[in-house]
């Protein structure tokens, strides 16, 4: 491929070459008029600077003006003292294309040719006429072939420019694309030249796929439109931005000084919620991102190891969860390594009884009474120890693995619950079910089964799902969490108002319990904006009869705020951590019977009480 600079060079020596020729013509046609015109001879020391202001000049008023000048004085001068044909045929030939020059694909070389074969025809002797003539024809012959080349020479060059710019572009965002930032950095990124450094950003935007499902592909792409919007807002006159592929977008930052400072006001603007809140046909839609950082002084002025490192930065920050910004360092290296472990041995896990969970409490706000726990799930490695599911559960969503991992959750948590049920406990679990479970395994059928198996009373059972699964395959969620809820098991919806912030589905799905999501609890006491969607939450729930819980709650003042507002329960730190489940019996269903778990009422109960309130 031929890269700029060539074709930049080639177009400059073609630019210079053509004008050589252009003067070259005109002081051959100067050359001319002033050997053959004996009257009005040295008159014509004005048509070549005529001529060469035409050529010379910015303005197409005055090329216009300095060409139409020189062109009548030949006329003119002709009129007075009209040339031989042998002179006409000379140099005149060369007059027209010196238009063409000034005036590439247009009519002026043809107007100019028809004019003078006109003007000197009437001029020349009967004996010379068909020998004029015969110049005549060669003159316009010549005149329209160059006129039509230059036409579809300039016009395939435009097209051309148009495919290279096209290709260097997305069709749909109109950014330069991922070819166009390769194109970028091989020119540019070079850390020993002047002592500047170069950062790359790499933006993947959280859940897309999950908007993509539940919205549908031109929504989407409404979507991507907006945020690629938003960033050039966020970066222009700062960096580039180059839209990559799908949801990953990269930016690329260059300065001799202050890069750091210059990064964190971009981290800082990539991270505010209100600029990237966007309004579809279906509702609101929050957007973050998570975001990986790498320097090419860090990468050893390296260009491959610079993108590789952006690469695992950006999967590190995706890996641990939403709205995350993560710098390449050493240390990411050994933990590409642990990620790659824990993908290729996952599918064993459960083979080899490998898995775990843990129980955290709910709690009553107002009385501290426990009255359920969210199952969570750990894996205990032999090697890497106790692993999260921040590590492991995106990618087992991603194989699908998540349906044999969901319905060993299902058991054990059912099976606990019936085994504190019976030791006279009636601690309602909940266990969280992924949208691939949903979409790819018979949900309904699995719970129903496991239910008759270990004789839980189904309202002990509790199922949260998050609002992108809502929303993905409304129909099917909706009659599966019916069918359900028909038989005793509560529905939660988890982090609730992260999402889509629509309410349709509120009063449309079989919904028992909303769960404030934890990032409006983290700053709801300092912050009188989470405050206010808090108190939103709990009033918008009760009104519509719903159970409503808090995750996250770490101090004693985000309690008090919520026993202020009227939350439910909450769940957190502040009370305990998620413990194993033998921990969790002996600190809460070993209690006294008045100490032990209350009921969460059903949906039908919550509405009835909040009707006797308002009578």
């Amino acid at each position: 491929m031929i890269n700029k600079e060539t074709m930049l060079y080639k177009a400059i020596s073609s630019g210079i070459l053509i004008k050589v020729a252009y003067i070259a013509a005109v002081a051959l046609i100067t050359h001319t008029l002033i050997t053959e015109h004996e009257l009005v001879g040295l008159s014509y020391v004005l048509f070549p600077i005529g001529m060469l202001a035409a050529l010379f000049t910015k303005s197409t008023q005055r090329k216009k003006l300095f060409a139409c000048l020189s062109f009548a004085h030949i006329l003119v001068g002709g009129m007075i003292e009209p040339l031989e044909i042998d002179a006409i045929e000379k140099s005149f030939l060369l007059l027209p294309l010196c238009y063409l020059i000034l005036f590439p694909a247009t009519l002026w070389p043809l107007v100019i040719a028809i004019l003078l074969v006109s003007h000197y025809f009437l001029s020349v002797p009967t004996d010379d006429l068909l020998e004029m003539a015969d110049d005549s024809v060669k003159l316009l012959l010549i005149t329209i072939f160059a006129t039509s080349m230059t036409y579809y020479k300039i016009k395939s060059d435009k097209q051309l420019n148009k495919y290279r710019d096209d290709s260097l572009s997305d069709f749909l965002t109109k950014l330069p694309n991922r070819r166009a930032f390769y194109q970028y950095i091989a020119k540019n990124a070079d850390c020993s030249i002047g002592n500047k450094d170069f950062v790359l950003l790499k933006i993947d935007i959280d859940n897309f796929k999950d908007a993509n499902d539940s919205f549908g592909p031109e929504q989407a792409d409404v979507l991507l439109r907006f945020i690629a919007t938003r960033l050039k807002q966020v970066t222009i006159n700062k960096a580039e931005l180059f839209r990559l592929e799908g949801d990953e977008f990269i930016i690329v930052v260059s300065e001799k000084a202050d890069i750091d400072q210059q990064i964190s006001g971009l981290v800082r603007e990539l991270s505010r919620p209100e600029r990237f809140h966007f309004e579809l046909d279906r509702g609101f839609y929050q957007v973050t991102f998570s975001i990986g950082i790498s320097s090419l002084k860090k990468a050893t002025n390296n260009r491959d190891i610079w993108l590789k490192n952006v690469d695992i930065a950006t999967l590190k920050a995706k890996s641990t969860g939403k709205n995350r910004v993560r710098w390449y360092d050493e240390s990411l290296l050994d933990e590409t390594i642990r990620a790659h472990q824990v993908e290729i041995e996952l599918e064993q896990a459960i083979r080899l009884n490998q898995f775990v969970l843990h129980y955290q409490p709910k709690v009553s706000v107002r009385d501290q009474k426990v009255r359920g726990a969210e199952a969570l799930i750990r894996w205990e490695h032999p090697d890497l120890g106790t692993i999260s599911p921040f590590e492991f559960i995106s990618v087992a969503e991603k194989t699908k693995q998540i349906i044999m991992i969901g319905r060993w959750v299902i058991k054990e948590a059912c099976e606990q619950a019936k085994h504190w049920y019976d030791e006279g406990s009636s601690i309602q679990v909940s266990v969280n079910v992924s949208t691939i479970q949903f979409a790819h395994d018979d949900l309904l059928t699995y719970i129903r089964h496991i239910l008759r198996r270990t004789e839980l009373p189904p309202h002990l059972l509790q199922i949260e799902i998050t609002e992108t699964t809502l929303m993905k395959d409304t129909e099917r969620v909706t009659r599966i969490c019916q069918r359900l809820q028909d038989e005793g098991v509560t529905i939660a919806v988890d982090d609730f108002g992260i999402a889509y912030s629509s309410l349709n589905y509120l009063k449309q799905l079989p919904i028992d319990v909303l769960k404030i999501d934890k990032s409006f609890v983290d700053d709801c006491v300092s912050a009188h904006h989470d405050h206010m969607l808090v108190r939103t939450i709990v009033q918008l729930g009760h009104n519509m009869g719903k159970w409503v819980i808090a995750e996250g709650v770490e101090h004693e003042e985000q309690r008090q705020l919520l026993s202020h507002e009227g939350c439910d329960d909450y769940q957190g730190y502040l009370f305990s951590k998620p413990l194993s489940a033998n921990e969790f019996g002996h600190r809460y269903v070993s209690l006294p019977k008045e100490q032990q778990t209350l009921e969460i009422p059903t949906t039908k109960e919550k509405t009835a009480e909040f009707k006797a309130i308002l009578d």
